[in-house]
């Protein structure tokens, strides 16, 4: 761990074992390290740090990493403070539904990807269910690697229609959830 992280490690986790466990956690993860940050600077400021952080990741999230950086940058400190339910000695586990959005970004949604140019499909797109990486497997699977560009639905629904619309915009040929 560098010196900066060292820092960051003993600000955020006030030597607690557990939460230092977590932090490393973050920094291995393949994740934006710099949005874990922002979610570990963000419980610093509401005083949620050390052995309460690491409530939050073990008790509250089963030590779904994922989870809790996506919980600490956007439920709301009131709602994470009553899970970590401090005064109890333990953290009351967040359900599956909640916090509402993560549901959405745990399950997937949906994707449009287009075909690359020079395919067999050029123009056209499919449908596809997952999360990022789980909707460009499937695409691979299913028709090559020769794709294009791959969009989320809601900004591929408001650029259709859209009267000024790319003129790569073509019709749906397949919908794989």
């Amino acid at each position: 761990m560098s010196g900066f992280a060292y820092l960051l490690a003993d600000e955020f986790c006030d030597g607690n074992v557990g939460a230092l466990s977590f932090f490393v956690g973050t920094l291995g993860l393949g994740m934006d390290t710099q949005r874990a940050i922002n979610g570990f600077q963000r419980m610093k400021l509401n005083e949620i740090y050390g052995e309460k952080l690491y409530l939050l990741w073990n008790d509250c999230c089963y030590r779904d990493t994922k989870r809790a950086i996506y919980i600490m940058l956007h439920d709301n400190i009131q709602n994470i403070q009553r899970h970590i339910n401090y005064e109890n000695g333990r953290g009351i586990p967040y359900t599956v539904n909640e916090p509402e959005p993560y549901k959405k970004e745990e399950k997937g949604e949906w994707w449009i990807i287009t075909f690359g140019y020079g395919h067999e499909h050029e123009g056209k797109c499919v449908k596809i269910k997952g999360t990022y990486g789980e909707a460009r497997a499937k695409m691979v699977d299913k028709y090559g690697i020769r794709f294009a560009f791959q969009y989320p639905e809601e900004k591929w629904e408001k650029d259709w229609n859209d009267p000024n619309r790319p003129y790569w915009m073509e019709d749906i040929i397949d919908t794989i959830s």
